[in-house]
Order: C-alpha cells, then sequence, then structure tokens
C-alpha cells in the first residue's frame, strides 16, 4: 500500500506525529509545511512535484493504495514485464523474470502516459461505451412508450368492439382487459429490469470517467500506468456487457396487437374477445466504437423468401350486402371502402370490420383511390354512358368535384406519388 498519505512521512520517521499538507509524487510520501521547505531547497528533491493533500485525496481510494515499490523486496520499481503485465523492482527481475523477453524500463513506459495514445483512447473507449448505453436506454424508453401507446389504442378497439354486443360478454372482456394488462406489465418490468441494469452501467461509466479525470490530474504517471490498466479491464467487461444486452432476447422491440375473434358476432359460439399478441423484431440499436461489433451489426441479415413460404392467415370475414363488389381501398387509418357497383353506392368499414358509412351516387362505381393529401377518395364509373370520375370528400360524405371524359371510360384507378393513373 502507498505511504500514508495523511501524515507527514519525513517526520513520522523521527517519530513525530504531524499531518501533511502537500504530496511529494517522487518520494512516494506527503510532507507537513516545515518538511515541504527543506523538500523544496534540497538539490536531490527541489525538482520534484508536489500537489496539495486536498487534491491528492480526491483519487480514488485504489489508486491511492497503489504502492510505488515492492512490496516483498522494499526498493523501487525499475522494469515492466509485459509477458506478466505487472512491475518489477530491480530483485525480481532476478527472481523471477530472469528469463522473460519482454521487459522494458518503467521510465520509458510511464514518460507522458496521460498524454499518451493508449490513455487518450481510454478515455475516447468510456465515451463511447457510454453513449452506447444511452442508446440501449433511449431505445427502451422509446420501446416502453410505444407498448402503452399501444395498449391504449388495443383498449380503445377492445370498448368499440365491446359496445356492438350486449351485457353477456361483460365477465370475458374483463378477462381480456387483465391479459392485456398483464402483458403490459409483465413486458414492461423486462424492460424496466433492463433499463435498470443499463442505468447501473452508466452510473460505473460515468464514475470510471471521473476517476480517470482524477488520476490524468493528481496521480503520478506510475499510478496512472497502473490504473489505467485496471480501467482498460473493467471497460473490456462492459464492452462484453453492453455486446451481450443488445444480442440478448430483452433487446427485440416488442410490440402488442390485437386480434378481433372471427366468431364475435356469433354470441352462441364466442369464447373470448380476441387475444394479446406479443411480437419481436430485431433491436435497431447500432453500437459505435468496437469495430468488430459494428462490421457485425452494420447489415442485418435477411432470409429470402420465395411464394412457397407465405403463411395465408383469415383474419376476419366480413358479410358485404351486395351482388356486384369492384374496387376496394385500405385506408391508412385502417378502415376499408368497397365499390357497391350494382346498387351505386361506396361503403366503409371500421377496421374491426364493423359498418361505419355509406355514400350513395349517380353513377356505377368501378373503382377507388384514397387521396390522403385531402382526405377524399377518387371513383371511377367504368361505364361508357358515364364516363366520370368523382373526387368524394371524406369528411363532408360528398361529391367535392366530378371529370368528365369524352374519349373513353375510366375503369381501374391507382395514385402514384401525388398523381393519379388511370386504366
Amino acid at each position: 500500500m502507498a505511504s500514508n498519505w495523511t501524515v507527514c512521512g519525513v517526520c513520522d520517521f523521527r517519530n513525530i506525529q504531524k499531518t501533511s499538507v502537500v504530496w511529494c509524487s517522487e518520494c512516494d510520501e506527503g510532507l507537513c509545511d516545515e518538511c515541504k521547505e527543506h523538500h523544496s531547497a534540497v538539490k536531490s528533491s527541489r525538482n520534484h512535484r508536489v500537489i496539495p493533500v486536498t487534491e491528492y485525496k480526491k483519487l480514488p481510494l485504489n489508486v491511492l493504495e497503489i504502492t510505488q515499490t515492492c512490496q516483498k523486496h522494499k526498493e523501487q520499481y525499475q522494469i515492466f514485464c509485459k509477458k506478466h503485465d505487472c512491475p518489477c523492482c530491480r530483485r525480481c527481475v532476478i527472481e523471477t523474470h530472469n528469463e522473460c523477453k519482454d521487459l522494458t524500463a518503467i521510465d520509458d513506459i510511464i514518460h507522458d502516459i496521460k498524454s499518451s495514445n493508449a490513455f487518450l483512447e481510454l478515455e475516447r473507449q468510456l465515451s463511447e461505451l457510454l453513449e452506447n448505453f444511452k442508446r440501449v436506454k433511449s431505445d427502451r424508453i422509446k420501446n416502453l412508450k410505444n407498448i402503452k401507446e399501444e395498449r391504449d389504442m388495443i383498449a380503445h378497439d377492445i370498448e368499440q368492439t365491446r359496445n356492438k354486443i350486449n351485457e353477456y360478454l361483460d365477465k370475458i372482456q374483463d378477462n381480456l382487459f387483465k391479459e392485456l394488462d398483464f402483458t403490459e406489465e409483465n413486458e414492461g418490468k423486462k424492460i424496466k429490469q433492463l433499463l435498470s441494469s443499463i442505468e447501473e452501467n452508466e452510473r460505473e461509466i460515468t464514475d470510471l470517467q471521473v476517476y480517470l479525470t482524477n488520476i490524468k490530474q493528481h496521480a503520478s504517471n506510475l499510478q496512472a500506468f497502473l490504473a489505467m490498466k485496471h480501467i482498460e479491464k473493467q471497460v473490456a467487461d462492459k464492452e462484453k456487457s453492453i455486446e451481450f444486452i443488445v444480442r440478448s432476447e430483452d433487446m427485440k422491440t416488442k410490440t402488442l396487437s390485437y386480434v378481433v375473434n372471427e366468431n364475435v358476432q356469433n354470441l352462441t359460439e364466442i369464447q373470448n374477445l380476441g387475444s394479446i399478441i406479443v411480437d419481436s423484431k430485431s433491436c435497431e440499436v447500432v453500437l459505435t466504437g468496437n469495430k468488430k461489433q459494428q462490421a457485425q451489426m452494420t447489415v442485418p441479415y435477411t432470409e429470402s423468401k420465395n411464394i412457397d413460404d407465405i403463411k395465408v392467415k383469415k383474419v376476419m370475414k366480413i358479410s358485404l350486402q351486395s351482388k356486384v363488389i369492384r374496387g376496394c381501398a385500405i385506408l391508412p387509418n385502417g378502415k376499408m371502402m368497397f365499390c357497391f357497383e350494382d346498387v351505386k353506392k361506396i361503403v366503409a368499414f371500421n377496421s374491426n370490420g364493423t359498418n361505419d358509412f355509406e355514400i350513395n351516387l349517380d353513377i356505377q362505381p368501378f373503382d377507388l383511390a384514397y387521396i390522403e393529401a385531402d382526405n377524399t377518395v377518387a371513383v371511377t364509373s367504368g361505364a361508357f354512358v358515364e364516363r366520370i370520375i368523382h373526387i368524394i370528400d371524406l369528411n363532408s360524405k360528398s361529391i367535392k368535384k366530378s371529370i368528365k371524359s369524352t374519349l373513353f371510360p375510366y375503369y381501374g384507378i391507382a395514385l402514384r406519388q401525388n398523381a393519379i393513373v388511370l386504366l
């Protein structure tokens, strides 16, 4: 352990108890006011760098405990063995490291260590590591928020579905809400647990940054070098930790969705209103600083699929009161619109399959396209006699504009880059 920095080393050697006011890193001991004057006047120590004890004690405890002399032989460290990654005194080299080939004078290694590339690289690694944990934290907070918003949207859909049926479904609805709340709570708990671990790592990295700053300002070159070796190991552990977190199951983005039971309309067959589904997709966080990890994460692997791999699943069944149904469109809000040619109307359905509204027309509608810019739909007639396109305002449920053609009738219609394409 390093000399006791709280007492004057010179006075202590003379069995005199005096409190130190400065610390000499070269002598590895504290000095009182009187000894400090002698220390600065003696030729052998007048060029030594001293700092106030109040500043020196700001160094982390494990740095203060670093000794600059060999505890076994009580001699100053002179050599650093790269093979064993440890400092050695003269006698250590003779007794233990005489066959080691990679020995370097410790003065050569610690010279300008605080401005060395290795020290600067360690500072950069700490900053990038902290930034990576912040990215992961931000991603988890975003996912937690999205789950809450999706939960609210699903709850609204459940309520809309529930309002269409009678009190016979009260108990089933309560069970589904419990499942939804349990799923949200369970998935949220996993994310919060991961966030807690991430925040703990953030605090530890921040402490290491403060620790490294204090070392840079106040520690001796040897202390800085040895402390740096210790921090490098901690940084390596943290890098492995965040790589493990990003690859873990908990980093997959969870989403909630609600699927309406296709038998809801048949009350005698209803067992539940639907189910709460948790979907996972690959984490979108890209770490910085680790070139190997970046190379692995830059381009996610996507397995190619062909038509034989496509699985079809019936989501719902909608009964349409028309014998001739032509065009259809799905709006961004989930509503579905159909052209009922035989009865001259377009009909809109909610995302759960229930009827929303109808608009009667003076033409036989053939196809339609949704224009999001002004919340309208363009409807073609597809007839040689009518040859007309109606632009219908979905807010007012009325015809906003009509476009006639004297050349030929229009059948199919689509919207591409804000331009209407007619077939």
